[in-house]
């Protein structure tokens, strides 16, 4: 709950946000920011080590070793980051980055770093159940980048400039991470070689997990790169960044269940299967009316950016609605099948989607790119089609006893409830947007409520949850 409101609270700030880099820098530095991201996301890769699975699940079963574990694990990135900027040195010539592409990248790869360090100590504070320290730094990591990189934009700084502001809001949130171990009694930092060896044992399954993650958008970059143009590559990187901004709540839920879930999985097989059900209950109730938002309303979030500059991005949030609902459901399947030990099974499925985008892109993006100038929209195909293959295997893969008729009937319910959001927001749209989407919302929540896919049970622990923080503020 506190990585879910922490997300969700943020979202309009993400918004703001991007909307005014898009807007300031225009469509060729965004897509540079975004080509830059993808290509650092890659070296982060190598640079954590499939760690971020690691350290939670570990100081979850012992805790008595978080010092150790935190301390190497940061020892370890420290060592690498010198490493990886030689390798991003001979990447950026190799690609035949031009000026302005390699700066973003030497700058955006710092502010990876410093993420990554911060990262770990939010893996090793949800190590011990605890989200409220993770979610406050969220929180201010949002606040921060507004109030630094919004007024260095209205000051008429550029691209340098508002990479070297991420930076600074990136270190300050580390530093307050820092101090903040001491809440959970972490202890003195230290490097263990034991420590080292299990990092990489229970770490190295989730690095091909990651491979294929991260792999795939750089796969999609690439070919926009070479088969598109610049403008279309800032178009897609705006709907991405909608779109990450949609599915913040349920990489919130996965966030704190995975801990849990390493820890029932050894413990209560039972209480596993129901936790797991409560998270697919609660990801399909959030699914469907960001999806249908998504996909009638996308003129709300590019308006933001400049539906002038960014058009493009409207045709890419109508088809990457289905993405938004599938991707809901993949998350804690996933989560549910890693702390399940399957993770290289996992891995296998996310390396197929990789191979989707391979054989799709070539083919669809030039067909779009000449039907309607704009090739990014077979790119948008290709992820849909790869996430639809996720979930179908993600059900195949899950542990028994997770899906039953009960989570069929909240899945169903849910589902027709989003489809009468959907036909409210189709008739009201064309009268004024302004009605429709609060028509579409209201409706949504009641026929939720009435056919019972909002459980009572659910209501009445928010209620608890709203209650006992107002009393406690009194």
């Amino acid at each position: 709950m506190y990585l879910t409101l922490a997300q969700t609270a943020t979202i309009p700030i993400g918004v703001v946000t991007n909307a005014v880099l898009g807007r300031y820098l225009g469509p060729e530095d965004f897509g540079y920011i975004y080509l830059a991201g993808t290509l650092c996301a890659f070296a982060v890769l190598a640079l954590e080590w499939g760690q971020q699975g690691a350290v939670p699940a570990l100081v979850a079963r012992d805790r008595s070793k978080a010092a150790v574990y935190l301390g190497t694990s940061l020892t370890w990135r420290a060592l690498m980051t010198i490493v990886l900027s030689l390798a991003l040195v001979l990447v950026c010539e190799v690609l035949g980055y031009n000026s302005a592409q390699k700066w973003a990248v030497a700058l955006t790869f710092p502010v990876a770093v410093l993420l990554s360090c911060g990262g770990a100590i939010k893996d090793t504070i949800r190590g011990f159940e605890r989200t409220d320290i993770p979610a406050m730094a969220h929180v201010a990591q949002q606040f921060l980048g507004l109030a630094l990189v919004v007024p260095v934009l209205l000051l008429g700084g550029q691209l340098r400039a508002v990479l070297l502001s991420s930076m600074l809001v990136a270190a300050l949130v580390l530093l307050a991470l820092t101090r903040a171990l001491s809440t959970v009694s972490v202890g003195k930092l230290r490097f263990d070689r034991p420590a080292l060896t299990a990092l990489f044992t229970v770490g190295t399954p989730f690095v091909f997990f990651d491979l294929a993650m991260v792999l795939l958008p750089n796969v999609n970059a690439t070919f926009l790169s070479k088969l598109a143009s610049p403008e279309v590559i800032g178009w897609f990187g705006v709907s991405q960044k909608l779109v990450g901004l949609l599915i913040f709540p349920a990489s919130a839920l996965i966030g704190a269940l995975y801990p849990t879930l390493c820890r029932l999985q050894g413990e209560d097989r039972d209480e596993f299967g129901r936790v797991s059900r409560n998270a697919l209950y609660g990801t399909a109730l959030l699914a469907v009316p960001a999806a249908v938002a998504c996909g009638m309303f996308p003129e709300i979030g590019v308006s933001i950016f400049g539906v002038a500059k960014f058009a493009g991005a409207l045709d890419h949030l109508r088809v990457m609605s289905v993405f938004v609902f599938l991707v809901y459901f993949s998350m804690p399947l996933g989560t549910c099948i890693l702390a399940s030990n399957r993770q290289r099974a996992w891995a296998m499925v996310q390396c197929a989607c990789v191979l989707v985008s391979l054989c799709g892109n070539p083919f669809l993006v030039p067909y779009f790119q000449r039907l309607t100038g704009n090739g990014a929209i077979g790119t948008c195909v290709t992820l849909v089609v790869s996430e639809a293959f996720v979930v179908g295997c993600g059900v195949a893969l899950a542990p028994r006893g997770i899906f039953n008729r009960e989570l069929a009937k909240s899945l169903l319910l849910a589902s027709l409830s989003g489809a009468a959001m959907g036909g409210v927001a189709w008739l009201a749209k064309p009268i004024s947007l302004f009605l429709a989407v609060p028509a579409a919302i209201a409706t949504y929540a009641a026929v939720a409520w009435l056919t019972g896919a909002l459980q009572p049970a659910t209501v009445t622990m928010l209620r608890g949850i709203v209650a006992r923080r107002l009393g406690r503020s009194r």
